[in-house]
């Protein structure tokens, strides 16, 4: 009778002691050692994922936020034609992505849905201007952001300001004509001739006497506007416009008759009795040329080849996690030519 006592005794301590053990295996299984961690997690704990770097982007005068990498559809879509080839799109994809990150402090900060900051277009709005081309166009584009994911453009591990525009004049503006101070990975590159296909590539505008004066602020007179000098940058582009007393910076005129670009010529049109203004290329010139990457694309080269030609000296890099925050990154491009 002691025996079977025994027996049972036995019986009841395994039924409550075997279970904790299994528990205790299941929870080493589940919640490896720190070293074990760093084995496992080795070359890949930084790298972005969706649910663990999620930078939300708040678009000037819009209550919706959208995801990093679903802003940037929106930005292809209005900023460069769904036509051009996949490594214009994705060299795009890749400054947009850039300038974005930059101008708001990685999401900090709203960013202006325009040409002073860069384009966007929601999907009902990329739906009404594509019409029946838009599930081709919506996937190209997201085909482009999804094979860029992450990457960024860097110089001595800063986010570089990746200023980009539509068409140049055959050479891109330095950043030390344009603003007077020198970046050295904006300088002024040359760009192959077939980007004269752009339907900006040529504007002219004609202005009244009177039109003139009044976007001066100012009394010209057809003699001064005859008798204009007119000095040019290495880059083709308007520095400077004198006559008599008065003297206007190329950019200044831009702005204020606002032309297509800094690379223009005046002159008194006697059969109108006009002042004609012809402009060359789209744009403020500085960065990467849109039509300029869609003739390089179409040469063959690559959107790395088309970043690094309009970019000097940069780096391409994806993204990381540093803390809870995508500060870092890490190199997946050194050819820094």
């Amino acid at each position: 009778m002691k025996k079977i006592h025994l027996y049972i005794l036995l019986i009841i301590a395994v039924l409550f002691i075997l279970p904790t053990f299994l528990n205790k295996d299941k929870e080493t299984k589940s919640i490896p050692s720190s070293e074990a961690a760093g084995k496992q997690t080795q070359g890949k704990e930084n790298t972005v994922k969706d649910d663990e770097c999620n930078i939300q982007i708040q678009i000037q005068g819009k209550k919706e936020t959208y995801s990093l990498e679903e802003y940037l559809v929106g930005v292809l879509a209005a900023e460069m034609p769904a036509s051009f080839p996949l490594e214009a799109l994705k060299a795009q994809a890749i400054a947009s992505r850039t300038f974005a990150l930059k101008r708001t402090n990685f999401g900090e900060n709203a960013i202006e849905p325009n040409v002073s900051a860069q384009a966007f277009a929601n999907k009902e709005q990329r739906k009404k201007g594509w019409g029946k081309t838009f599930k081709k166009n919506e996937k190209k584009i997201r085909k482009a952001v999804q094979e860029t994911k992450g990457q960024v453009l860097v110089y001595e591990d800063e986010l570089i300001t990746a200023m980009f525009f539509s068409t140049s004049n055959g050479q891109t503006e330095s950043a030390k004509s344009y603003s007077g101070h020198a970046i050295p990975y904006l300088q002024s590159v040359s760009v192959p001739t077939n980007e004269k296909e752009s339907p900006r590539y040529h504007t002219t505008y004609n202005f009244t006497l009177q039109q003139w004066n009044a976007a001066f602020n100012e009394t010209w007179t057809k003699s001064q506007i005859q008798n204009m000098k007119i000095s040019h940058n290495s880059s083709g582009r308007v520095e400077t416009i004198k006559s008599g007393d008065y003297k206007w910076s190329g950019r200044e005129v831009r702005q204020k008759l606002q032309l297509a670009s800094t690379d223009f010529t005046i002159k008194w049109n006697t059969d109108k009795n006009t002042i004609q203004v012809k402009t060359t290329g789209y744009g403020h010139g500085v960065g990467m040329s849109q039509y300029g990457a869609k003739a390089l694309a179409e040469k063959g080269a690559g959107v790395k080849e088309i970043l690094h030609h309009f970019y000097q000296h940069v780096k391409i890099e994806k993204l990381k996690k540093s803390s809870s925050l995508c500060l870092n990154s890490q190199a997946i491009d050194n050819n820094s030519k």
